[in-house]
């Protein structure tokens, strides 16, 4: 057996029933028949309690009671085989009961001195141990004062429903005084009627208490800082109306496990000074009538609220530095509720990580942040911005070199350098690489100065020399003719000349005439004046033939041989015209000059084989005519 019949307790119960709207105060008295190893407990035997039942310290029959904390073994084909209700106590014991054919009293108990004016909630819970069929158990619950009887009857509980609560809500006369609390057996005996019953409380009770900070009745927890000094009002609403004519309150802070009460903190609005010191502290109230607050088994109890006190997070700030001029600042802070940066040139801002664009050289200096985190304001270590000057890169003049030289490139404005493109450089990554281009380049170079960057750029322009191009129409002549020889120059400032000097027109003219008398090259040589000294030579041959021969035949077969109709030294008249005939008349072919011999065909069709007649005039005075024949 274990009974509490409580006058004052200092622990926090947070029991709420199931009425959603209402609230219980500490326990004036729990009966939950204690607990052990042994599977039967010890009889009742305080002076407050009576029975009209026995106790059997085994097994009970029809009349009698024990107190066990496990039905195993008892009347296992028909009871329950089952342990207590009392949460958290596997040994628990419970009060099993086997009730008698006749209406009688098996549990009263008497709670002595209640306090006057007070609203009590009687609860038991009890459990039907008949597994199926049976005569059903049927309670009346009574709770007697000196004013009033208040009852709840069961019915008939039938099987299978588990431990089921019942309770009274009653109140105390203005007198106080002691109550009476009875449990008597309605049904028959026999078969069934057969019960546990466990957890008996009789606790003050009345409407929920919400406790509160601020304003706001959902607000049950609140941050703050250790430094800020603070006032938090504590407040409490009830659901429902207050049970109280004249109520009064007392709120506690929890401290060392125990709740203590707050001197002078007696109404139902409280102004706390927040603790100085960081960690988390906890606060309810207590409501009861005039004159009862300082009773345990008289008052009601409200859900606590929790403030939780920080101290300072020393925070830092950075800053991107050193910054080039016309760039932007960055500056960064730690996550907080607020922020306020000020700087050099009249900076403020309220961002967190602001961007100040444009850099000048009255940014320079020192910024700082004040965040506001955990409702603590803390200063952060100014942070320096440095603005440097822009960087003023030099990549040199462009120049010209010749062609297979090398030159010494130059970059001037920082302390490291990046050449682009790399090839043809000896090495991109230094201010003075060597340069050795095949083709004109234009090379840019980044210049570095701590954090600041430029480009510039300059062109390589590569000479390659002069390009010297030498021909003649057919390259052959007949002797004691001329033929021209034609000449081209590629370059800048040129000069150039004909060799050998004979039989030429002019050795110093592109298109000179020559009159060889025999085969002969002749050599265009064009000269470039400067440091480079370029020459180029281009030759073209000329052969010379005895006399102007027509051949009569051909054989266009596609054999590679004798496939065209090749006249020697025709080609060096480019004004002369050649004209090809039919046996009927019909022109052929017909040309002027003759860089492509005739190769046999007529509008791209092949001609038959046959003869065909001619007439080439060199239009200086000479006509030939005769016939041609084709074979194949």
């Amino acid at each position: 057996m274990k009974i509490f019949a409580l006058s004052a307790i200092g622990i926090l119960l947070s029991f709420f029933t199931l009425r959603l709207q209402a609230q219980e105060g500490e326990a004036v008295l729990i009966e939950d028949f204690g607990s052990g190893a042994n599977q039967i407990g010890p009889k009742i035997s305080d002076g407050d309690f009576s029975t009209t039942y026995t106790y059997l310290p085994s097994q009970p029959g029809e009349g009698n009671y024990t107190i066990a904390n496990s039905t195993n073994g008892m009347y296992p084909e028909s009871w329950l085989q089952t342990g207590n209700h009392t949460p958290g106590q596997p040994n628990g014991y419970m009060m099993i009961v086997d009730a008698t054919n006749s209406i009688d009293e098996f549990y009263k108990r008497t709670v002595k001195t209640l306090c006057p004016g007070t609203t009590y909630r009687f609860s038991v819970y009890v459990l039907n141990l008949m597994k199926e069929g049976g005569i059903k158990p049927d309670i009346t619950f009574s709770v007697i004062t000196s004013a009033e009887t208040k009852t709840n009857h069961t019915g008939p509980i039938a099987n299978g429903q588990g431990w089921l609560q019942y309770d009274i809500i009653f109140s105390t006369p203005a007198t106080g005084g002691d109550v009476t609390i009875k449990m008597v057996n309605n049904a028959s005996g026999g078969y069934g009627n057969d019960v546990a019953l466990d957890d008996i409380s009789l606790r003050p009770f009345g409407p929920a208490l919400t406790a509160y900070i601020g304003d706001n009745k959902t607000t049950v927890s609140a941050q703050g800082c250790a430094q800020a000094n603070k006032i938090y009002n504590l407040n409490v609403s009830a659901a429902s109306a207050q049970p109280y004519a004249k109520p009064v309150y007392q709120w506690q802070s929890y401290v060392n496990n125990a709740w203590v009460n707050i001197p002078g903190a007696v109404s139902a609005s409280y102004p706390l000074l927040q603790p100085a010191n960081a960690g988390t502290y906890q606060y309810r109230v207590l409501m009861a009538q005039e004159g009862n607050i300082n009773s345990a088994q008289c008052r009601l109890i409200s859900s606590p609220v929790t403030l939780t006190i920080v101290n300072p997070e020393p925070v830092v700030a950075t800053a991107s530095s050193p910054v080039c001029l016309g760039e932007s600042i960055y500056l960064t802070a730690p996550a907080g509720e607020s922020y306020s940066w000020t700087g050099p040139n009249g900076f403020t801002s309220n961002k967190q990580n602001p961007v100040i664009p444009n850099a000048t050289a009255a940014m320079a200096g020192q910024y700082q942040v004040v965040i506001i985190k955990n409702g603590c304001e803390t200063v952060s270590p100014a942070v320096s911005v440095a603005i440097n000057k822009p960087v003023e890169a030099n990549a040199g003049d462009s120049r010209t070199i010749c062609k297979g030289d090398n030159v010494t490139l130059h970059a001037t404005g920082g302390t490291s350098y990046q050449w682009f493109p790399a090839a043809g450089l000896s090495n991109p990554n230094i201010a003075d690489p060597i340069a050795s281009p095949d083709v004109t380049t234009t090379y840019s170079v980044t210049v570095t100065n701590g954090t600041c960057k430029a480009q510039s750029s300059m062109t390589l322009t590569v000479n390659n020399g002069p390009i010297a191009y030498a021909s003649a129409a057919g390259a052959e002549v007949v002797k004691g003719e001329r033929i021209q020889l034609h000449g081209k120059v590629e370059g800048t400032n040129v000069t150039y000349y004909w060799t050998p000097n004979n039989e030429i027109s002019d050795s110093n003219t592109l298109t000179p005439f020559v009159s060889p008398t025999s085969d002969i090259t002749y050599v265009l040589h064009v000269l470039q004046p400067g440091s480079c000294k370029f020459e180029a030579t281009a030759s073209v041959a000329v052969k010379v033939v005895d006399k102007f021969i027509v051949p009569n035949t051909f054989t266009p077969n596609g054999d590679g041989a004798n496939d065209t109709w090749k006249i020697d030294a025709l080609a060096s008249y480019p004004t002369a015209t050649t004209q090809v005939f039919n046996r009927y008349g019909t022109m052929v072919f017909e040309a002027r000059g003759y860089s492509t011999p005739w190769d046999g065909t007529y509008n791209g069709t092949k001609l038959s084989s046959g003869t065909y007649y001619y007439k080439i005039d060199l239009k200086n005075g000479k006509v030939y005519s005769g016939w041609v024949q084709i074979i194949g």
